[in-house]
């Protein structure tokens, strides 16, 4: 082997490796909304995380954070993030466990160059399993309200998204919290007392997307 084919070789080694110690995920989203239909928005958004990590919180808890970030020569106009956190009360008792999900389980966070959007579960379901092992596997089912970022108005709108995803996720205490903190930013955190009337948390001042 030439010393060229050697270096190509160790870089795609080493790339898939990085690949594998950040875990992944496929995220479909499916607007509900039956009031208007936009004619040339997509039926269906897909994004694919390449970070996923998983660890257990102070309160015994499940939680899981997963990023898709895209970036563009272009400028921040054309570059894409997407995060998406889980939080689970109670562990697996064996390889794997079931949950019910409800509006403190998800919270999304969509920024597209200058559009802005969070979202918060309502109900749903989500399975881990392989919990023993070296990734964490799981799929996730549950419908969500969403929010646009309007610079006049602020945080608007109560649109139903369906979210279908599945992801395998790797151990990462440090990494995930990171992403779970921004999934949370503005009004969006878990622990936050929200009104039994509101979907998604009304956005608190300051709140503006960075």
């Amino acid at each position: 082997m030439t010393l060229r084919l050697r270096i190509v070789a160790a870089t795609a080694l080493t790339l898939l490796t990085a690949a594998g110690c950040a875990g992944h995920a496929t995220v479909h989203m499916i607007p509900l909304g039956t009031k208007r239909i936009d004619t040339t928005a997509p039926l269906i958004v897909r994004v694919s995380p390449d970070e996923c990590y998983y660890w257990v919180n102070e309160r015994e808890e499940l939680c899981i954070a997963m990023r898709s970030n895209t970036r563009s020569f272009f400028g921040k106009r054309f570059e894409k993030d997407f995060l998406l956190s889980l939080v689970a009360k109670g562990l697996p008792a064996g390889d794997g466990r079931e949950y019910r999900m409800d509006r403190r389980t998800a919270r999304i966070r969509h920024d597209a160059g200058y559009d802005h959007t969070r979202s918060a579960s309502l109900s749903g379901i989500f399975a881990v399993w392989d919990y023993r092992r070296s990734q964490l596997r799981g799929r996730f089912h549950f419908t969500a309200r969403v929010q646009s970022y309007s610079v006049l108005k602020g945080w608007i709108g109560n649109d139903a998204v369906l979210f279908v995803g599945e992801f395998k996720a790797v151990r990462n205490e440090d990494a995930g919290k990171e992403l779970l903190k921004r999934t949370e930013e503005g009004s969006m955190s878990r622990s936050a007392q929200e009104p039994k009337s509101a979907a998604v948390p009304a956005p608190l001042p300051g709140g503006d997307p960075e």
